[in-house]
């Protein structure tokens, strides 16, 4: 299984269709999500059920998977999600190309727009 994405142009950055997304997380069986807040002065972090996850995708106004050097990047945490204005990111594992089904028309779901 893999995740339906759209580039999102900049480098190992990708926009994924939130449905497909999901569906990867609920086949991974994960037991528990640990994320990252940067709040600016500190950092918190958390391990998050899989349900409390995936609530926050649907709920997500911007989503974003990053791999390679943008996962470096982004503390070795893959899945970006911004909701009420507040970042997110979450580790769901180093992904890589072959984890991504990369789509060449524009990402219509709503509820993924890029990271800007």
């Amino acid at each position: 299984m893999r995740i339906s994405v759209t580039p999102e142009g900049r480098e190992n950055i990708f926009i994924p269709y939130s449905d497909s997304l999901i569906a990867w997380i609920e086949n991974q069986n994960f037991k528990h999500i640990h994320n990252f807040i940067p709040t600016g002065h500190a950092l918190l972090g958390a391990d998050h059920d899989t349900e409390s996850v995936i609530r926050d995708i649907r709920a997500a106004e911007r989503l974003a998977i990053t791999i390679g050097s943008a996962w470096n990047r982004n503390m070795k945490h893959a899945l970006a999600i911004l909701r009420n204005n507040e970042l997110q990111i979450y580790d769901i594992g180093e992904l890589t190309d072959s984890d991504l089904e990369k789509q060449e028309l524009p990402n219509t779901d709503i509820n993924v727009v890029s990271i800007r």
